[in-house]
């Protein structure tokens, strides 16, 4: 029988049991280099800047416009922030009160060793939605975030449209047959290794090094390349800034995990699924798996884009909401 091919994630988790006191204090001096050279993490957005006292934390945000409330919710991968909504927070402001945010841990959100799961996350949705909000809000969420805005409405929140972007389960269901054992192995070990204060922080330096999350966003992130390569500088940055690593490490160990499927299904909110049509990871073809566990839901295509149609195909992606918000044309038409 063939062996599974070990990731090279887990192949550098196996690497570190083995490490002698001198590699450790060699490791630890390139983590605290790392660090020195890091730049701030610049505000980039817009709008009025605000901080919202959650239970594990100040939550950032920032606010533009005037109309019907939108929130938009980042994914949460290594490096993403409210700053993914730059192509569109301006456009959308132009006819709605905008709000975005950055989930604890992320962006210029406090750092939190408490509340980095799924389910404290719905909760900053639904308390955010009350206490800074208060009415009404079509969520617009990405990537991993679609989860969590999805058990914020199934929980109650004043959720009135879900629209998600290329939506992606934090916590990947473990695979049946060979790949089993190594999706194991890897959960394990990163229980293990990034829970350890040298080693766990070298292993996420690694897994966020400025190579791996290029690649990752040229692979997997954009349809231009180009744009792809800028993006993963650009992650390279936030997540590396002070307090990062609480979130980063919580979702590679599955802390993050929920019965996605469930609280897709329990929630009743007029909900749309944005996809790009060239998304290869939690791509496209895993739109029948959504439409299936609710038929009421609509899906829309975006040509030429991965996993960031809002950030790639801006005008398309616009067009789309606005459609979804009855709004008038000249929404669309703004890139």
């Amino acid at each position: 029988m063939n062996k599974p091919h070990p990731s090279s994630f887990s192949r550098f988790l196996k690497g570190t049991a083995t490490l002698s006191g001198a590699a450790l204090g060699a490791i630890a001096l390139t983590n605290a280099f790392i660090a020195a050279r890091t730049p701030p993490l610049s505000f980039r957005l817009g709008g009025e800047f605000g901080r919202y006292p959650a239970r594990f934390g100040d939550i950032a945000y920032t606010v533009a416009g005037t109309g019907s409330p939108i929130l938009l919710l980042h994914g949460l991968d290594a490096g993403r922030s409210m700053a993914e909504w730059r192509a569109i927070f301006g456009p959308l402001a132009e006819k709605h009160t905008v709000y975005a945010l950055d989930f604890p841990s992320f962006g210029l959100s406090d750092s939190a060793r408490e509340g980095l799961n799924a389910t404290d996350f719905a909760e900053v949705v639904t308390n955010f939605i009350a206490d800074i909000i208060g009415d009404p809000t079509a969520v617009i969420a990405a990537g991993q975030s679609s989860v969590i805005a999805s058990l914020a409405a199934r929980g109650g929140a004043d959720i009135s449209q879900l629209i998600l972007s290329c939506p992606t389960p934090p916590a990947y269901d473990v695979p049946s047959g060979q790949s089993r054992a190594e999706a194991l192995l890897q959960r394990t070990l990163s229980g293990s290794v990034l829970s350890a204060p040298i080693v766990g922080t070298a292993a996420l330096n690694w897994a966020r090094s400025r190579r791996n999350l290029e690649k990752r966003a040229r692979q997997h992130g954009f349809f231009d390349k180009e744009m792809g390569a800028r993006e993963g500088a650009l992650w390279h940055v936030a997540a590396h800034q002070k307090g990062a690593d609480w979130g980063q490490k919580c979702l590679l160990q599955g802390a993050f995990a929920s019965d996605w499927r469930a609280a897709w299904v329990q929630n009743d909110v007029p909900a749309t699924l944005i996809w790009g049509r060239n998304a290869l990871r939690e791509g496209y073809d895993s739109a029948p798996e959504w439409l299936a566990l609710r038929p009421d839901a609509h899906l829309e295509v975006v040509e030429d884009s991965l996993t960031f149609p809002h950030l790639e195909q801006p005008a398309r992606f616009l067009e789309i909401v606005a459609g979804i918000l009855k709004d008038e044309p000249s929404l669309a038409l703004v890139s």
